[in-house]
């Protein structure tokens, strides 16, 4: 089993976990009685980071929801290449479909910074989805949303190059329209490399490619859009 050991590491003020869960899209609309009876069920959980939330591999005894930081989704290929799947924030669930079978979990998880998550035991969750049909419903929807987001990065790795998918994930990061914006990275050069797919010496060339293009410039983690027309090109969303 992956370690699942309350951490050391503090994840800032203590927070609701009641409101965190009415900002999940599984366990918005829940009545209050539905509600306290899930947080009664479940259990806080702190991650250091770097830790360990669960392992591929793992049976899926329980989902959890980020009440603070942040956590990665992630797959290992048989030479060790990290692949990272999803970036999960507050209020995002992880591990949700998996718990369904109750068989173990298709990836690994792992908290990207001092973190905190609940735990929602399996039987406890089965006993909502079963009492409640919008929360299965709910579920379908994360499941088909989920299956569309990695058709997307199947094709993203079959039939982009690095620096167009690059591009698309700064797009994906960008919070505007606006034909100039600075965005945050927010993780690292690693990290960074194993979400578009390749290592961090490829993805320095990409950036310098985008660079000697004019679509970027870098200052440490944050990044420059000066020309999203020519960084929709490159991706080829346009």
């Amino acid at each position: 089993m992956g370690d699942q050991r309350e951490g050391r590491g503090g994840a800032g003020a203590r927070v609701d976990v009641g409101s965190i869960l009415r900002r999940t899209a599984l366990f918005a609309g829940l009545d209050d009685g539905h509600l306290q009876r899930l947080v009664a069920r479940g259990r806080r959980r702190r991650f250091d980071a770097r830790q360990t939330v669960f392992l591929e591999g793992d049976r899926a005894e329980g989902l959890y929801v980020v009440l603070q930081g942040r956590v990665k989704v992630f797959k290992h290929s048989p030479r060790g290449r990290e692949q990272i799947l999803n970036i999960m924030g507050v209020g995002e669930p992880v591990g949700e479909v998996a718990v369904l079978s109750g068989e173990s979990y298709p990836a690994g998880a792992e908290a990207l910074e001092p973190s905190e998550a609940f735990y929602i035991p399996r039987q406890a969750f089965l006993d909502l989805v079963s009492g409640e049909p919008e929360v299965a419903m709910r579920l379908l929807a994360a499941l088909s949303e989920r299956l569309r987001s990695f058709a997307s990065l199947i094709e993203d790795l079959s039939l982009r190059d690095v620096s167009e998918r690059l591009a698309a994930h700064l797009l994906s990061l960008a919070s505007a329209e606006a034909p100039e914006q600075i965005v945050d990275l927010e993780v690292s050069k690693s990290q960074l490399s194993a979400a578009v797919g390749t290592v961090p010496e490829t993805l320095s060339r990409a950036f310098g490619q985008l660079k000697r293009a004019g679509a970027v410039e870098t200052h440490g983690r944050k990044v420059h859009i000066k020309d999203r027309a020519l960084l929709e090109r490159v991706a080829r969303v346009k």
